[in-house]
């Protein structure tokens, strides 16, 4: 995984997503966009996604990069 741009924040984010999961259960839907993919043009460019992970809810940016899940459950606690 050496070789591998940013496997650090993918591995990263894996616990963020379970918790997230564990928290708000079926109320919350988690896609996951790969920026080499052009399937999803329209919200790669809306948000600027490049290969950083970005958090995104109800169509606004909330975070760019791993954030703890304290930062994390805080903005989309904020935001609801």
């Amino acid at each position: 995984m050496k070789s591998f741009p940013q496997a650090a924040a993918r591995e990263a984010a894996g616990p963020l997503l379970v918790k997230l999961r564990d928290r708000y259960g079926e109320s919350m839907e988690v896609n996951i966009y790969d920026p080499r993919c052009y399937f999803w043009i329209f919200d790669l460019i809306r948000f600027n996604i490049r290969a950083e992970p970005t958090w995104i809810l109800d169509g606004k940016l909330l975070w760019r990069g791993i954030p703890s899940w304290d930062e994390l459950r805080e903005k989309i606690d904020g935001s609801r």
